[in-house]
């Protein structure tokens, strides 16, 4: 609930001064939670749900070619982040928001994705960046599930 007060506090000398501060509730923040038979099908639907969640609904068909975006990180956490931020980097200065996803091939902390869009007359400007924030991915019966933190 942004504007909400949640506490208000003064400290020390600044109590006799008139200084004060406020801990304000504030929902900038969106979590999703992604779930797929293994990490690259889990990356595609998280790249989905990102594409629904710029475009505020259902994204347009992808139109042009796929292009091939390949990342490695240390961990499985570290590589949905940095997938989801690439695909926020693109949308941002190419006016290029992926929507269809093809996972390829790759190493064991290797991203592998053939992706395809649409162009936007304005970048998208919803979400800022996937955050560490509450990240969580972890194996499950299912396969795999992630939770993760967008700051919008």
């Amino acid at each position: 609930m942004a504007g909400t007060r949640s506490s208000i506090g003064r400290s020390g000398a600044d109590a006799r001064r008139g200084a004060e501060h406020e801990l304000l509730a504030h929902t900038a923040e969106v979590k999703l939670r992604v779930r797929g038979p293994d990490f690259p099908a889990l990356a595609a639907e998280a790249g989905r749900a990102l594409a629904a969640l710029e475009l505020g609904g259902e994204p347009p068909p992808a139109t042009g070619g796929a292009r091939e975006i390949v990342l490695r990180a240390g961990d499985l956490g570290a590589l949905l982040v940095d997938w989801l931020n690439e695909l926020i980097y693109l949308a941002e200065t190419e006016r290029w928001v992926a929507t269809e996803f093809t996972p390829q091939p790759g190493g064991a902390l290797e991203l592998r994705m053939r992706a395809r869009g649409a162009t936007v007359d304005t970048a998208p400007s919803r979400v800022k960046a996937a955050t560490h924030h509450g990240l969580d991915v972890r194996a499950t019966a299912g396969g795999v599930e992630a939770e993760v933190v967008f700051d919008v």
